[in-house]
């Protein structure tokens, strides 16, 4: 596997701890040269330079050294999708832009981790998705989706629409970010393997406060080789 896109279902499903925790395992369990990349990252309120973000801690979990400018190249302070973000601030987003600073970073390591924003139909501008994105750029995915009520149906659209436009999914990582255990967390998982037509890779564990003390790679790796089926990271 030469890159990884990692997208969700839903806003909020934890994307970032699942793709900090795949930067962390490849790069200090496997030997990985890791690059990462967050193409467009919106709500910081601030500029990527002033603000820790995701951009910033996917660069931390890697331990890249790269320009922060070619892992995020579009910085928004509002928390919308890309579109509607660059709207407000009248900006004009270059896809050609991303994808010379995606071919750079492709060039650089041995493995790039690209992790997206809300899910695969967010709108990035005008009649340009993620979804076609991750065509463009013929980038396997891995699914985030929540461990909790709901999850059956998204992980199953999601899955199937990615499939439909010739997208390779590599399997779908269920996140417990709330430590539930109630009977919808509890069986989600046994109906997701029974109709999902790709790999169940495994439960993203519950981890309070996991970037409360800044990033911690020993911990994140560790957290990934535990909770996730880690055989098709060769």
């Amino acid at each position: 596997m030469k890159n990884i896109f990692v997208t969700g279902t839903d806003t909020g499903v934890g994307k970032t701890a699942v793709s900090c925790g795949l930067a962390a395992y490849l790069s200090l369990r496997k030997g990985y040269d890791v690059g990462v990349m967050k193409p467009f990252e919106s709500g910081n309120g601030a500029s990527v330079e002033e603000m820790p973000g995701d951009a910033w801690a996917l660069k931390q979990a890697s331990g890249s050294t790269d320009d922060i400018r070619d892992v995020n190249p579009y910085n928004f302070k509002a928390p919308l999708a890309p579109e509607t973000a660059a709207m407000l601030e009248n900006a004009h987003i270059d896809i050609a832009r991303v994808t010379a600073a995606y071919t750079k970073l492709a060039d650089r390591h041995d493995i790039v981790i690209v992790e997206g924003a809300g899910g695969v139909l967010v709108p990035i501008r005008d009649g340009y998705f993620y979804s076609d994105l991750i065509v463009a750029w013929q980038i396997p995915v891995i699914l985030v989706s929540r461990l909790t009520l709901g999850t059956i149906n998204h992980t199953l659209l999601s899955c199937h629409y990615l499939r439909s436009i010739g997208v390779s999914v590599s399997g779908v990582i269920l996140n417990d970010m709330l430590g539930e255990n109630d009977i919808a967390s509890q069986t989600n998982p046994g109906m997701l393997e029974k109709y999902l037509t790709v790999p169940l890779l495994g439960i993203f564990s519950h981890a309070p406060g996991l970037f409360a003390r800044g990033i911690d790679r020993e911990r994140l790796a560790d957290l990934f080789e535990k909770s996730i089926k880690c055989d098709i990271f060769q």
